[in-house]
């Protein structure tokens, strides 16, 4: 597969390489509106100014988006820091918006070892998956028995082995949890931990037990559902 010509395009934080006469190039006015709000918010929360603009290749095909990638696998959309995100953007998939973006931004504090809390501070900011909440999300998965605990999804060949439908929705919500109950400056201090046992971190930050900020995280799921 040959890697198509690129024109580009660029808005205040953002250089937009397009297949000419794609759709993205015919919908690049709106898309530029919606990542510069999404680019807004997400450097307002973290409280960082990036001194680079994000190269955004907007591709036709997961098939070509994989081919760039490198490993030929199909993919809708990755980040690739520190500057760079591809994603696919056709009638059926539009993979814009908040995901790949806040991997980016966020990296400028720090990469986090755990997959776990990178795609959950991801899935935090774009607050759906597929038409549903992350906490409809969770929800649905403790009533069909596939929730998988916390504990265990902190661990990267756990979260890698079991598929996004559930680790995503389930991550974005827990930080969603953290977030609202002890507040942004809490959770920052847990994302910029550069070490491995992000257990210990998370209960030395939290001042609890893991197994108990757990329990409230669902209890919280559970009784948002009854308001």
């Amino acid at each position: 597969m040959s890697l198509p010509t690129l024109t580009k395009v660029s808005s205040e934080h953002y250089n937009f390489h397009l297949i000419k006469d794609s759709l993205a190039e015919k919908d690049i006015d709106e898309i530029m509106k919606i990542q510069e709000k999404c680019f807004k918010e997400i450097t307002s929360f973290l409280n960082v100014s990036p001194h680079f603009k994000i190269n955004y290749y907007l591709l036709e095909t997961p098939e070509l988006v994989g081919k760039i990638y490198g490993d030929n696998d199909p993919c809708n959309g990755f980040a690739n820091p520190p500057n760079e995100i591809y994603a696919v953007y056709n009638e059926k998939v539009k993979c814009i918006g908040y995901h790949e973006d806040a991997h980016i931004i966020s990296y400028i504090l720090n990469k986090p070892q755990s997959v776990f809390l990178r795609e959950g501070l991801a899935m935090y900011f774009d607050k759906v998956w597929w038409n549903k909440s992350n906490d409809e999300w969770v929800r649905l998965l403790l009533k069909s028995d596939r929730y998988l605990s916390i504990i265990e999804l902190i661990q990267n060949d756990f979260f890698l082995n079991h598929t996004d439908e559930i680790t995503y929705p389930i991550a974005g919500a827990f930080v969603k949890y953290l977030i609202d109950r002890y507040g942004r400056e809490l959770f920052i201090s847990v994302y910029t931990f550069k070490g491995y046992d992000l257990i210990g971190e998370i209960e030395r930050t939290y001042a609890t037990k893991i197994e108990q900020i757990e329990d409230d995280f669902l209890d919280s799921i559970l009784l948002s559902n009854l308001k």
